[in-house]
């Protein structure tokens, strides 16, 4: 694998392991969503925190049928790395649930409703996922690939599926963490 992928990878590792003890398990994945819920003021009883909730079970379900070689329930680094490429490249599973999760995320980020997300509204999902708000920007402009104003459940896919399999820093995906442009 080359290093900038493998980098990729290790970073969003790092992003899932929300309680930093090493791996990727549910609480994980629950911590992730009420972090973003609470961004964004939604309560997780509403329709769409439920929705968003449901969405981040189904793709933990997949992330676990796909990482967790051992399944002991538990996502470590290496069983990360080495799914990870390949589920993506592939496609399969990761194809039908990622637009789900990217759905929701969205739907969860236009909070004023008219159906796009906004640079300032992806702002605000970008900022609970730890970037600053130049690395906020940075990653619009770049995944705003038809250059309409907002980040669609298209483009936002294309991203990460760009990330997870190009090693080029010149596309879309590579600005998705911008802070992980480069390996340490």
């Amino acid at each position: 694998m080359k290093p900038l992928l493998r980098h990729r990878i290790d970073a969003t590792f790092a992003h899932y392991d929300v309680d930093g003890n090493g791996v990727i398990e549910l609480a994980d994945f629950y911590a992730l969503a009420n972090r973003l819920l609470k961004a964004f003021g939604e309560p997780a009883s509403s329709e769409r925190g439920r929705e968003l909730v449901e969405a981040y079970d189904g793709f933990w379900d997949t992330l676990v049928e796909h990482c967790d070689a051992d399944r002991d329930g538990l996502i470590s680094p290496r069983e990360y790395q080495e799914a990870m490429v390949v589920a993506f490249a592939d496609g399969g599973a990761f194809d039908v649930v990622f637009p789900e999760v990217v759905a929701s995320l969205l739907a969860i980020a236009d909070t004023n409703g008219d159906g796009r997300v906004d640079a300032a509204e992806f702002g605000v999902l970008l900022k609970a996922r730890g970037l600053s708000e130049a690395e906020c920007g940075l990653a619009f402009t770049h995944l705003d690939t038809d250059g309409d104003g907002a980040v669609s459940v298209r483009e936002y896919v294309a991203a990460v599926k760009d990330y997870y399999t190009n090693s080029s820093q010149d596309t879309p995906g590579s600005w998705l963490y911008p802070a992980s442009l480069q390996p340490a």
